[in-house]
């Protein structure tokens, strides 16, 4: 369950319920994200539960973060509202420098690859955590690339423009294992969060009283991803399916008089074809037959060579950039059918063209 403390202002504007709620909904959200990270990383990640708090906008804060920056998160399908998570400069930069293998973490300002990566790590994280709650609605859910904001426009990108004075601010302890021990925070319009409540509140339930809705909590999602273990950890294990609406039990029927009534059933001794036996004759293929195969169209490709490249080096690639190939100048090149290599050759120019002449056909042994 989440950990919050409901003061006198944060119930006039979200009950009780409707706070462990949204901590439930964002455990299974940032559980998947966590995922996400795992695998990129290849590291054991851990989210443990969120602390909810309903605060004034102006008291939004994120001293113990800073430097900082934010990330804004719009969805557009099946959701509409937006959510902004605000992380620690020093823990992104650890994050992007584990996924591009650099051996020191870089100081100073993100550059223009780190926030690049920084963009890809995010659009992972947060598609997973999208298709969680899609999961977990029943519905589909998209979002929109997340946007990188910078920390001095932070009030007037997300704040400014709503009709609320109050936000739902969730912090979240955040562990990568041999990386860093921190937190973040995710922050959350009162609309935004009263729609994410109620979505989770009428999903396979049924009230005879609409104003007292129940909330339902999936038993595989409070095993993977809620905060009942004391430290939970998001692996690489992925959400479970949704389950199938409950259906009510099929009508039973009583037996027919001509269902009672016993019937013969002749039984015999199932016997095979023996396939040993010399009479035994197939047929020829027919060359009709083998006219249609022979019409199937390929796909050949020649490969003259590959290169294995970190993330970074791929980012850095710009016009005029050289790639250094795993073969000699010279060397045979591969003739690839449809994925299968069949055959090595020199390339040729016949007219204004490319070709290959084959110089080694490959067989079975040769692959």
């Amino acid at each position: 369950m989440s950990t919050s403390k409901t003061t006198k202002i944060e119930a006039e504007i979200l009950t009780g319920i409707e706070i462990d709620t949204i901590g439930e909904i964002l455990n299974i959200s940032m559980g998947a994200a966590a995922t996400a990270i795992a695998t990129l990383l290849n590291k054991q990640v851990s989210i443990t539960t969120p602390v909810v708090n309903v605060i004034k906008n102006t008291e939004f804060e994120y001293k113990q973060l800073e430097p900082a920056i934010g990330v804004e998160i719009n969805y557009i399908d099946g959701l509409h509202g937006a959510n902004l998570m605000v992380m620690s400069i020093a823990d992104v930069k650890a994050i992007v420098s584990s996924l591009l293998r650099e051996t020191e973490i870089s100081q100073g300002e993100l550059d223009e690859i780190h926030i690049s990566a920084l963009g890809e790590i995010m659009n992972q994280m947060m598609g997973s955590a999208s298709t969680a709650l899609a999961t977990f609605f029943d519905k589909s859910v998209n979002i929109s690339p997340p946007r990188i904001v910078d920390p001095d426009t932070f009030y007037d990108d997300f704040f400014k423009g709503s009709t609320d004075d109050h936000i739902v601010s969730v912090c979240f302890k955040f562990v990568i294992d041999g990386l860093i021990d921190s937190q973040f925070l995710t922050a959350l319009p009162i609309a935004f969060t009263k729609e994410l409540v109620f979505n989770a509140m009428n999903f396979g339930t049924s009230t005879s009283d609409e104003d007292t809705p129940v909330f339902e909590s999936k038993d595989s999602y409070r095993n993977n991803v809620t905060g009942h273990n004391q430290n939970p950890i998001f692996a690489i294990d992925v959400p479970k399916q949704s389950e199938k609406p409950r259906q009510s039990p099929p009508l039973r029927r009583e037996p027919t008089q001509k269902s009672k009534e016993r019937q013969n059933i002749s039984v015999q001794k199932l016997q095979f074809n023996n396939f040993d036996d010399e009479s035994f004759e197939y047929d020829e293929p027919d060359s009709m037959n083998l006219d249609l195969v022979m019409g199937v169209e390929l796909t050949v490709s020649v490969e003259i060579g590959r290169a294995k490249k970190q993330v970074k080096d791929v980012l850095n690639i710009t016009k005029g950039s050289i790639i250094e190939l795993d073969k000699q100048a010279g060397d045979p090149v591969d003739i690839i059918v449809n994925g299968q290599l069949i055959a090595k050759g020199d390339v040729v120019v016949i007219d204004d063209n490319f070709g290959i002449r084959i110089t080694e056909v490959m067989n079975g042994r040769n692959y």
